[in-house]
């Protein structure tokens, strides 16, 4: 049985997945902490099982499953209130837990069902008093349910209350992957070199040089600011009394560093100083927790980019500071 990888054109449909994945209330902390680290819904029936169709469904097995682009809730009714975990937009097919080399499920839970990849993954655990969660999600019992916003009422309020969160961004980029891969185009190909050799790198005047020095120190001294209020210290590592990382929480394991811009440009260059600081300091910091401190979000192709390398993302919003690692950077 094979999935449906890139159906007809559809508005973008939207989920509520339970976080008690095998029915088993002793382990659904760790199914929850399992979804915030792994930024993924989990659901216990086998993708190919002919008994619960909730896991074909879940899986995209089946033409009205889940498919990327759509919009997953984790969420649950718990002593009649909603219990919650976060949400994201699906990206890619489904994966068998069972494949994962880096998991094992929490307790006595086998390995049988599947997950699905969330991108820009917002973490909620204290849901918004105003936003009826608790209408949409499904009876005790039930580990999926369709959101319906064509409906009105609870789900468009719902529905709306993500998107606000998700922004258009991750939907753009995604939808163009799709197409993409539906015109059988490719996101890398071979060409001949130019005549004259294009070098990594521009000019920049010494002002500009100096004025985005101050931003990013001001973001990294708002960024360090608000770490102290939350109980946490910010400090540094200097490697071979040369180099200097930005910053170094030593109870978390956290290795930063700082950007003053969201472009592509920029996070090269960090993404190239936080690798070579994990290898001059494997002997002490072994496999740090890797993150980049901006000013904003960026678009969700360098985000799908840096997930691939185990680099988190940090970014002010307002006051505050969120990241895309489930709270483990603010």
């Amino acid at each position: 049985m094979k999935p449906f990888n890139i159906p007809s054109p559809r508005e973008r449909h939207y989920w509520v997945v339970s976080p008690n994945v095998k029915n088993n209330p002793t382990t659904v902390a760790e199914w929850k902490k399992a979804s915030i680290l792994k930024q993924a819904a989990f659901i216990g029936w086998e993708p190919n099982s002919q008994k619960h169709l909730m896991g074909p469904k879940f899986a995209g097995l089946r033409k009205e499953g889940i498919m990327p682009d759509d919009v997953v809730l984790i969420a649950r009714r718990y002593h009649g209130k909603p219990d919650v975990v976060g949400f994201g937009v699906v990206h890619g097919e489904y994966i068998n837990i069972a494949d994962l080399k880096d998991f094992k499920p929490p307790g006595n839970d086998d390995d049988s069902g599947s997950l699905r990849n969330l991108l820009s993954f917002v973490n909620y655990p204290e849901p918004p008093k105003d936003v009826p969660l608790i209408e949409v999600l499904p009876p005790r019992g039930a580990a999926l349910r369709q959101i319906h916003p064509e409906n009105g009422g609870a789900h468009k309020k719902v529905c709306d209350w993500m998107e606000k969160h998700l922004g258009n961004t991750d939907r753009k980029a995604i939808r163009k992957s799709k197409d993409e891969r539906k015109l059988g185009l490719k996101s890398a190909v071979i060409v001949e070199p130019p005549v004259k050799h294009r070098s990594g790198y521009e000019y920049q005047p010494k002002s500009d040089v100096i004025k985005a020095n101050q931003v990013e120190d001001e973001l990294f001294r708002d960024y360090q600011h608000w770490l102290k209020k939350k109980g946490h210290q910010l400090r540094t590592i200097k490697y071979n009394r040369r180099l200097q990382c930005d910053g170094y929480e030593e109870e978390r394991r956290n290795l930063i560093e700082a950007k003053a811009s969201a472009s592509r440009e920029n996070i090269r260059m960090a993404v190239g100083q936080l690798l070579d600081y994990d290898f001059l300091g494997k002997r002490e910091f072994s496999e740090p927790n890797k993150a980049i401190l901006l000013p904003k979000k960026p678009d969700a192709d360098i985000e799908k980019w840096l997930q691939y390398l185990h680099i988190s993302i940090i970014w002010r919003e307002g006051e505050l500071f969120s990241d895309n690692k489930g709270g483990l950077f603010s």
